[in-house]
């Protein structure tokens, strides 16, 4: 979102007389001046919402903190665009949007409250060596402002930076909300012990050498938490950049990029990576996005990463959150928090690195391979709405076209060009980006055909060298692409032109765009940055202008997803809690929450209901897979088909159970020990006679002796079904999310293209026909190459079977895999053909 500096001023002066003016009588201090203005004192030197807020101080308008920290001040909006006309969103625990309460849901939010709104601040160790660690946060509470008490902890200076320095925290003569603790590891550890007397209620640890240097730094954390739960002090960091809200200019930070001027906008930036946060925050500095919250999560050993996100995201004025993520330490409270951004409509983009990383245990079924680490972290993003890129520069796309034009309805892209190989290419680039571009209805082509003297009326449009001519080209093919229901965004690609035409359809195209109530209409930007004319046309009518085809379209498809994502997470009424009734706020219980909380009742275990726990009990105590029978028998509990088969011990059952089947049928190594049956020779298929059935199981009688040591159990005799697609099924149980279902195209599809959806179990069928939709091999589902429809209907029934027995049995089941589960043609079913359940160990068997 790009905005003349003119108009940011005026907006910003205007914003904080209006908070001076809420926060008058709130006894906000004014901070002495400094005696000698450093050059990043300078207003020249400084951004311009910063001299504006400065500038109404002097004019004896106090800025003031949101409120007495603590207290229920923070209000609860929904997003700006689209969730603007939707009304207010529908809050867990009842509470309307503006109601003014805050939602607890980490069980840390008066604390971090008192992180963004402090009524006074401690630099503990504070320094007047510009550039230190020790110098920063001082610095940066006078550099912005800030309205509140400071104070300087220097038993060896008179003042630092015009403030006044105290010997200790006993000097400041009154309460301190935070305080930043800008000293070595050694030290800091002893001045936790005094915040903790002092009665703090929140401490700042910037230094370094704690838990991440190895077991003498966790010691000192250990040290730090004890001293500091007794007195009710909550910590951030260690190892943190500190905590600031640039819109108060609370910032308890040693983060020097905002040294820069950083203006306060609609984005908090929430990170694990205080290094990636400052290319973040100036990158979006730089497209004219302001940030408005930061919190550098640190070591996490007390205040943690869902526990700022939930603050930020009750933050009336915060529109989107941001964020670098390296682990998840908390997944419960994770989980709560992103479900309070899907019912506030505030998104959450992330990167999360770790995409290569492989699951620490190696799975006996394929369902293990197919679902490392990573994949469940990006289930767990899909189900909740949460965006995930890969870049930096994609963060910054997806909150520039956001903050600007809002939620696209879906992923349909329109796009129109001065050149036909342009406009191609780019609809090459949009289907490479997983964006569609759709064809166009009749009503669109029609008026199209009316518009174009040379080109054709399709999409992409290439709208010719007319452009140059007729400034109003654009704007009619805009307006003709608006009113088509399947176009939910259009792309401009835009040129320079001889003389001012471009500057007149840009102009034109812009005004015409600029209602809110219009389908977005984004600009990619075929010369580099448009002209000053052109870019201030765009940004007065808040049009996004882009010059990487790529990063507009990963954009549109995220935004796009998100809203089914959020909404899939707003209206899912799954999980064992739903079923038995016992659900809290609003009756929705998501299939990915954990515990109410961190800390015990949390992990796989804590999703079960009562039926899964006296179902779990039924299972055989020992770890390890069970036999193929047991498994089905299993399965067959919960409503899966499985084919006719019964279990031989010698070749004269074999014969008969397979005279009472019906020919032809398949005989497979009945034997917990051998889980992968193929790899000793032990499935025989197609046969056909009672010869045939008597020589198969002589043969793998045999081989599994020969592998075993001993006779197997038996073998399994079972009908053979040869009409159905391959597909796979399965459940993966996380140690930190919980279990998930699986479904993957079957056969040699399963490894060769790895091509599988995860979700959190359970799941209801209309979710599973969701999953199907994402498969690559979902066209052998429809009838692919004259073969019949499958019986789609029928694998969503399995599947959301599967998912509540997943559910039900985390505690116990380690994996389980359906390959193949054959889905028959419609009103046939769907059939699993082959199951291997693996179970954990008990808590006795440990």
């Amino acid at each position: 979102m790009q905005r003349r500096p003119g108009r940011l001023r005026r907006r910003g002066l205007r914003h904080a007389e209006e908070r001076a003016h809420r926060g008058a009588g709130q006894g906000a201090l004014r901070l002495p001046r400094a005696r000698h203005r450093h050059p990043l004192r300078d207003p020249r030197h400084q951004g311009a919402q910063l001299r504006a807020h400065r500038g109404a101080r002097r004019r004896g308008h106090p800025l003031a903190a949101l409120g007495p920290p603590g207290q229920d001040h923070v209000r609860l909006a929904a997003a700006h665009g689209d969730h603007r006309r939707r009304g207010r969103p529908h809050l867990p625990d009842g509470t309307a949007a503006g109601g003014g309460r805050v939602i607890t849901v980490t069980g840390a939010e008066p604390a971090v409250q008192t992180l963004f709104n402090p009524r006074s601040v401690a630099v503990i160790g504070a320094s007047s060596k510009p550039g230190t660690l020790s110098w920063w946060p001082l610095r940066l509470l006078v550099q912005y402002g800030f309205a509140g008490g400071v104070h300087p902890v220097n038993p060896s200076r008179s003042e630092i930076e015009g403030v006044p320095c105290v010997a200790s925290l006993a000097d400041v003569g009154g309460p301190v909300d935070l305080a930043v603790i800008a000293l070595n590891a050694k030290n800091t550890v002893q001045a936790v012990r005094d915040c903790a007397a002092a009665g703090v209620k929140v401490a700042v640890l910037p230094s370094q050498g704690f838990g991440e240097t190895g077991e003498d730094g966790r010691a000192m954390e250990r040290e730090m938490l004890a001293a500091a739960r007794e007195s009710g002090l909550r910590i951030v960091g260690p190892n943190t950049d500190g905590v600031g809200n640039l819109a108060t200019g609370a910032l308890a930070t040693i983060q020097p990029i905002f040294g820069q001027g950083v203006e306060p906008g609609r984005v908090a930036v929430i990170t694990q990576s205080g290094a990636t946060a400052a290319s973040l925050i100036m990158r979006l500095k730089e497209e004219g996005i302001g940030t408005r919250l930061y919190a550098s999560a640190g070591n996490e050993i007390d205040l943690g990463l869902a526990d700022y996100l939930s603050v930020a995201l009750q933050d009336p004025e915060v529109s989107m959150v941001v964020s670098f993520v390296e682990a998840i330490r908390r997944p419960d409270d994770f989980v709560k928090v992103a479900e309070l951004a899907a019912e506030l409509g505030k998104p959450i983009v992330l990167i999360k690195v770790g995409r290569t990383e492989q699951a620490a245990r190696r799975a006996a079924a394929h369902t293990g391979a197919l679902a490392g680490a990573d994949e469940i972290y990006q289930a767990v993003f899909d189900s909740l709405g949460i965006i995930r890129v890969d870049e930096l520069s994609e963060v910054v796309a997806v909150a520039k076209f956001y903050l600007s034009r809002g939620l696209p309805q879906d992923d349909g892209v329109a796009i129109m060009s001065v050149s036909g190989g342009q406009a191609g290419a780019l609809a090459d680039r949009a289907a490479r980006s997983g964006v569609t571009v759709p064809d166009l209805g009749p009503a669109a082509t029609a008026e199209l055909e009316e518009l174009l003297a040379f080109g054709t009326a399709i999409n992409p449009c290439d709208l010719t060298g007319e452009v140059a001519r007729d400034s109003g080209l654009a704007t009619a093919a805009y307006t003709a692409f608006d009113a088509d229901p399947s176009v939910s965004t259009v792309v401009y690609a835009r040129k320079e032109l001889t003389g001012d035409a471009g500057r007149r359809a840009s102009e034109r195209i812009a005004a015409a765009a600029a209602p809110k109530e219009r389908t977005p209409l984004a600009i990619y930007s075929m010369d580099g940055e448009p002209n000053d004319e052109e870019k201030a046309a765009f940004a007065e009518a808040d049009i996004p202008v882009f010059t990487s085809a790529g990063e507009l379209f990963t954009a549109v498809r995220t935004l796009a997803a998100y809203r089914r994502g959020a909404e899939r997470a707003r209206t899912r009424k799954t999980g064992p809690a739903a079923r038995t009734g016992e659900s809290g706020g609003a009756g929705t219980v998501p299939a990915i929450r954990i515990g109410e909380s961190g800390g015990a009742g949390t992990g796989p275990a804590a999703r079960t209901g009562e039926s899964g726990q006296a179902a779990s009990r039924a299972l055989p105590g020992g770890a390890g897979p069970l036999d193929e029978a047991a498994a089905k028998a299993l399965l067959a509990e919960y409503g899966v088909a499985v084919p006719a088969e019964a279990l031989a011990t010698s070749a004269d059952d074999a014969v008969a159970h397979a005279e009472r089947i019906g020919y032809p049928v398949v005989l497979k190594v009945a034997d917990a020990r051998v889980p992968h049956k193929t790899e000793i020779g032990g499935v025989e298929v197609g046969l056909a006679g009672a010869a045939a059935v008597r020589a198969a199981y002589e043969g793998i009688d045999a081989r599994a002796r020969a592998h075993l040591g001993d006779a197997p159990e038996g073998v399994l005799v079972q009908q053979q079904i040869t009409d159905g697609v391959e597909m796979i099924a399965g459940i993966v149980v996380d140690p930190q999310f919980g279990p998930f279902v699986l479904l993957g195209s079957g056969g040699v599809l399963t490894e060769l293209l790895s091509d599988a959806v995860l979700r959190p179990a359970p799941v209801e069928p209309g979710e599973v026909r969701d999953m199907i939709a994402e498969l690559r091999g979902r066209k052998l589902l429809t009838g692919f190459r004259g073969a019949p429809p499958a019986d789609v209907d029928a694998l969503a029934d399995t599947v959301s079977a599967l998912s509540r027995l997943g559910a039900d049995h985390a505690d116990r089941i380690a994996e389980l895999d359906l390959n193949p589960v054959l889905v028959r043609p419609a009103g046939h079913g769907a059939v699993a053909v082959d199951a291997l359940i693996v179970l954990g160990e008990t808590e006795e068997s440990r």
